[in-house]
């Protein structure tokens, strides 16, 4: 038995070696190379129709003073980008931009739940598509606002809200944690692309059938 073990132990390592040879991850220094990717699941449903405004995903559930479709952007191990909207959308022949400067755009946060012992403000734009042409439905957005959150700590948990404290229109409280120092035991393990999810019953499954 002992003689059994020896022999095959060695040629195991050699086969997950030769495994591990044969799945390496590529790499770009020796240039491009075929990108990997799922086969088409003929399962799920096609030609899904975009959702309507009123579907509890896509209607809005504040008023058009307070911040909506929050989102986070990391910028650093030390800082954060926060986004997010106010004010409505106009779709129509006669549609009024809304004056970005008619909101603050404020990010209170801190360590601690309802601590908020910093304070960052930033800016807002609002854009809009507006044909020289009569009949043609014209678009102007809601006000988007983007505050850039500097010195913070590294894998350290934050708890904000965003808004407008002089109306007072503040969001109700969201975390955060920012990432670990860059060395070569932090790096993200796994990131996922995904290009245009829309807004249709399918989206969901799209996440859902991403794999990690």
């Amino acid at each position: 038995m002992k003689i059994c073990t020896t022999f095959f132990m060695p040629l195991a390592m050699v086969l997950v070696m030769m495994a591990v040879a044969e799945s390496h991850i590529p790499t770009t220094l020796d240039g491009p190379f075929d990108p990997v990717t799922h086969r088409f699941d003929p399962s799920l449903r096609q030609d899904s129709e975009d959702l309507p405004v009123t579907h509890p995903r896509l209607r809005k559930n504040v008023t058009s003073n307070f911040a909506e479709q929050i989102a986070l952007a990391i910028s650093s191990p030390t800082s954060m980008w926060v986004s997010w909207v106010t004010g409505d959308a106009q779709i129509g022949l006669n549609v009024t931009p809304i004056d970005s400067a008619s909101v603050e755009s404020e990010v209170w946060y801190g360590k601690e739940s309802g601590k908020y012992i910093s304070v960052r403000k930033g800016d807002s734009v609002v854009y809009s598509l507006l044909y020289p042409f009569e009949g043609l439905w014209n678009y102007t957005s809601g006000i988007i606002h983007h505050v850039k959150l500097k010195g913070l700590e590294p894998s350290t948990r934050y708890y904000y809200k965003c808004g407008d404290s002089s109306t007072p229109a503040m969001s109700r409280e969201f975390i955060f944690e920012t990432f670990p120092k860059p060395s070569p035991n932090n790096y993200p393990a796994r990131i996922a692309v995904i290009g245009d999810l829309g807004l249709t019953s399918n989206s969901t499954s799209t996440i859902d059938h991403l794999k990690f």
